[in-house]
Protein backbone atom coordinates (compact mmCIF):
# COMPACT_ATOMS: atom_id res chain seq x y z
CA UNK A 1 0.00 0.00 0.00
CA UNK A 2 1.43 3.04 -1.33
CA UNK A 3 1.95 5.95 1.49
CA UNK A 4 -0.99 8.59 0.19
CA UNK A 5 -3.25 4.65 0.01
CA UNK A 6 -2.48 4.40 4.09
CA UNK A 7 -2.62 8.20 4.77
CA UNK A 8 -6.17 7.74 3.30
CA UNK A 9 -7.35 5.14 4.68
CA UNK A 10 -6.12 5.98 7.99
CA UNK A 11 -8.08 8.98 7.80
CA UNK A 12 -10.94 7.42 6.72
CA UNK A 13 -10.82 5.02 9.94
CA UNK A 14 -10.34 7.64 12.11
CA UNK A 15 -13.40 9.10 10.46
CA UNK A 16 -15.48 6.14 10.92
CA UNK A 17 -14.54 5.78 14.68
CA UNK A 18 -15.33 9.62 15.55
CA UNK A 19 -18.79 9.33 13.78
CA UNK A 20 -19.52 5.94 15.58
CA UNK A 21 -18.08 7.99 18.64
CA UNK A 22 -20.85 11.12 18.17
CA UNK A 23 -23.61 8.43 17.22
CA UNK A 24 -23.45 7.11 20.99
CA UNK A 25 -23.17 10.66 22.35
CA UNK A 26 -25.75 11.54 20.63
CA UNK A 27 -27.91 8.87 22.17
CA UNK A 28 -27.52 8.69 25.41
CA UNK A 29 -29.20 6.68 27.81
CA UNK A 30 -32.56 8.46 29.16
CA UNK A 31 -32.80 9.03 32.73
CA UNK A 32 -34.99 6.62 35.06
CA UNK A 33 -38.41 8.29 35.60
CA UNK A 34 -38.53 6.47 38.82
CA UNK A 35 -36.54 7.84 42.12
CA UNK A 36 -36.68 7.68 45.97
CA UNK A 37 -39.74 5.98 46.99
CA UNK A 38 -41.12 5.83 43.71
CA UNK A 39 -38.35 3.10 42.17
CA UNK A 40 -39.44 0.96 45.02
CA UNK A 41 -42.82 1.10 44.12
CA UNK A 42 -41.93 0.71 40.63
CA UNK A 43 -40.06 -2.72 41.58
CA UNK A 44 -43.03 -3.95 43.49
CA UNK A 45 -45.06 -3.32 40.28
CA UNK A 46 -42.38 -5.11 38.07
CA UNK A 47 -42.21 -8.07 40.82
CA UNK A 48 -46.12 -8.54 40.61
CA UNK A 49 -46.10 -8.73 37.04
CA UNK A 50 -43.18 -11.63 36.65
CA UNK A 51 -45.25 -13.26 39.22
CA UNK A 52 -48.23 -12.73 37.23
CA UNK A 53 -46.31 -13.99 34.24
CA UNK A 54 -44.88 -17.56 36.17
CA UNK A 55 -47.72 -18.35 37.18
CA UNK A 56 -49.25 -17.97 33.70
CA UNK A 57 -46.53 -19.96 32.45
CA UNK A 58 -47.12 -22.62 35.17
CA UNK A 59 -50.87 -22.72 34.36
CA UNK A 60 -50.53 -22.97 30.23
CA UNK A 61 -47.70 -26.31 31.59
CA UNK A 62 -50.22 -27.96 33.53
CA UNK A 63 -53.21 -27.51 30.64
CA UNK A 64 -50.73 -29.49 28.05
CA UNK A 65 -50.50 -31.77 30.41
CA UNK A 66 -46.43 -31.20 30.59
CA UNK A 67 -46.08 -32.18 34.08
CA UNK A 68 -48.65 -35.41 34.07
CA UNK A 69 -51.79 -35.73 35.24
CA UNK A 70 -54.00 -33.03 36.38
CA UNK A 71 -53.39 -31.84 40.26
CA UNK A 72 -56.68 -29.87 40.75
CA UNK A 73 -55.45 -28.24 44.29
CA UNK A 74 -52.53 -26.81 42.13
CA UNK A 75 -54.69 -25.77 39.32
CA UNK A 76 -57.28 -23.91 42.03
CA UNK A 77 -54.17 -22.51 43.86
CA UNK A 78 -52.38 -21.05 40.11
CA UNK A 79 -55.48 -19.21 39.01
CA UNK A 80 -55.78 -17.72 42.70
CA UNK A 81 -52.54 -16.60 43.13
CA UNK A 82 -52.61 -15.07 39.51
CA UNK A 83 -56.02 -13.07 40.31
CA UNK A 84 -53.74 -11.94 43.56
CA UNK A 85 -50.78 -10.79 41.63
CA UNK A 86 -52.86 -9.20 39.03
CA UNK A 87 -54.65 -7.11 41.93
CA UNK A 88 -51.53 -6.40 43.56
CA UNK A 89 -49.90 -5.00 40.31
CA UNK A 90 -52.62 -2.49 39.67
CA UNK A 91 -52.57 -1.39 43.27
CA UNK A 92 -48.73 -0.58 42.89
CA UNK A 93 -49.35 1.43 39.38
CA UNK A 94 -52.07 2.94 41.09
CA UNK A 95 -49.23 4.78 42.95
CA UNK A 96 -47.24 5.13 40.41
CA UNK A 97 -50.23 6.99 38.19
CA UNK A 98 -51.76 9.33 41.00
CA UNK A 99 -47.96 9.76 41.36
CA UNK A 100 -48.15 10.91 38.03
CA UNK A 101 -45.36 8.43 36.87
CA UNK A 102 -45.70 5.64 33.80
CA UNK A 103 -47.06 2.41 35.31
CA UNK A 104 -44.86 -0.27 35.03
CA UNK A 105 -46.33 -2.88 32.45
CA UNK A 106 -44.08 -5.71 31.54
CA UNK A 107 -41.38 -7.58 33.80
CA UNK A 108 -38.00 -5.06 33.70
CA UNK A 109 -36.78 -7.00 35.60
CA UNK A 110 -32.51 -7.81 35.41
CA UNK A 111 -33.61 -11.46 36.15
CA UNK A 112 -36.42 -12.25 34.14
CA UNK A 113 -35.02 -14.20 31.56
CA UNK A 114 -33.36 -16.69 34.12
CA UNK A 115 -36.66 -17.34 36.28
CA UNK A 116 -39.06 -17.51 33.28
CA UNK A 117 -36.34 -20.09 31.88
CA UNK A 118 -36.38 -22.25 35.28
CA UNK A 119 -40.39 -22.59 34.78
CA UNK A 120 -40.69 -23.06 31.25
CA UNK A 121 -37.92 -25.78 31.14
CA UNK A 122 -38.72 -27.54 34.38
CA UNK A 123 -39.38 -31.13 33.73
CA UNK A 124 -41.92 -31.74 36.06
CA UNK A 125 -44.36 -29.60 38.17
CA UNK A 126 -42.23 -29.69 41.67
CA UNK A 127 -39.35 -27.90 39.73
CA UNK A 128 -41.82 -25.26 38.40
CA UNK A 129 -43.25 -24.37 41.79
CA UNK A 130 -40.49 -24.47 43.55
CA UNK A 131 -39.21 -21.56 41.49
CA UNK A 132 -42.50 -19.92 41.87
CA UNK A 133 -41.89 -20.12 45.46
CA UNK A 134 -39.01 -18.53 45.51
CA UNK A 135 -40.58 -15.70 43.68
CA UNK A 136 -43.10 -15.48 46.43
CA UNK A 137 -40.69 -15.21 49.17
CA UNK A 138 -38.46 -12.74 47.56
CA UNK A 139 -41.70 -10.44 46.68
CA UNK A 140 -42.73 -11.17 50.44
CA UNK A 141 -39.58 -10.53 52.07
CA UNK A 142 -39.09 -7.07 49.51
CA UNK A 143 -41.84 -5.37 50.50
CA UNK A 144 -41.63 -5.98 54.32
CA UNK A 145 -38.04 -4.69 53.93
CA UNK A 146 -39.41 -1.58 52.01
CA UNK A 147 -41.79 -0.38 54.71
CA UNK A 148 -39.23 1.96 56.25
CA UNK A 149 -37.99 3.29 53.43
CA UNK A 150 -41.12 4.32 51.97
CA UNK A 151 -42.54 6.63 54.78
CA UNK A 152 -43.89 9.68 53.49
CA UNK A 153 -45.48 7.70 50.65
CA UNK A 154 -48.82 6.62 52.56
CA UNK A 155 -50.43 4.49 50.05
CA UNK A 156 -46.93 2.75 49.28
CA UNK A 157 -46.58 1.95 52.96
CA UNK A 158 -50.01 0.64 53.22
CA UNK A 159 -49.44 -1.01 49.79
CA UNK A 160 -46.68 -2.60 51.16
CA UNK A 161 -47.96 -3.65 54.65
CA UNK A 162 -51.32 -5.19 53.22
CA UNK A 163 -49.72 -7.17 50.50
CA UNK A 164 -46.62 -8.95 52.24
CA UNK A 165 -48.35 -11.25 54.08
CA UNK A 166 -50.25 -12.24 51.10
CA UNK A 167 -47.02 -12.95 49.33
CA UNK A 168 -45.83 -14.94 52.57
CA UNK A 169 -48.89 -16.79 52.17
CA UNK A 170 -48.83 -18.12 49.00
CA UNK A 171 -45.24 -19.35 49.63
CA UNK A 172 -46.48 -21.30 52.69
CA UNK A 173 -49.39 -22.81 50.46
CA UNK A 174 -46.80 -23.93 48.23
CA UNK A 175 -44.52 -24.87 50.54
CA UNK A 176 -47.74 -26.73 52.47
CA UNK A 177 -48.47 -28.42 49.19
CA UNK A 178 -44.90 -30.29 47.92
CA UNK A 179 -43.43 -30.48 50.88
CA UNK A 180 -45.51 -30.72 54.06
CA UNK A 181 -44.11 -27.44 56.07
CA UNK A 182 -45.58 -24.27 56.46
CA UNK A 183 -43.40 -21.75 58.45
CA UNK A 184 -44.97 -17.97 57.35
CA UNK A 185 -42.68 -16.66 60.07
CA UNK A 186 -39.64 -16.97 58.06
CA UNK A 187 -41.21 -15.68 54.86
CA UNK A 188 -41.27 -12.27 56.31
CA UNK A 189 -37.59 -11.79 57.25
CA UNK A 190 -35.45 -9.45 54.72
CA UNK A 191 -32.19 -12.20 53.55
CA UNK A 192 -34.20 -12.39 50.38
CA UNK A 193 -35.28 -9.27 49.23
CA UNK A 194 -34.92 -7.53 46.28
CA UNK A 195 -32.56 -4.61 45.48
CA UNK A 196 -34.13 -1.34 43.35
CA UNK A 197 -30.87 -2.38 41.24
CA UNK A 198 -32.59 -5.39 39.34
CA UNK A 199 -35.05 -2.98 38.17
CA UNK A 200 -33.97 -2.30 34.82
CA UNK A 201 -36.03 1.04 34.14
Amino acid sequence: MSGHSRRAFTAGALGLCLGLALDACSSPTPPSPYAGPLRTVALAAALENQAVSAYQAVDAALHAGKFGPAIPALSAFVKAATTHHVQHAAIWNGILSKAHKPTVTGTPLSNNAQVMSAITGAPDAHSAIAAVHNLEIQAAQTFAAAIAGLTGLQPAVSAAATIAPVEAMHAATLGYLFSGQSAVVDFLGNGGAVSTNALTL
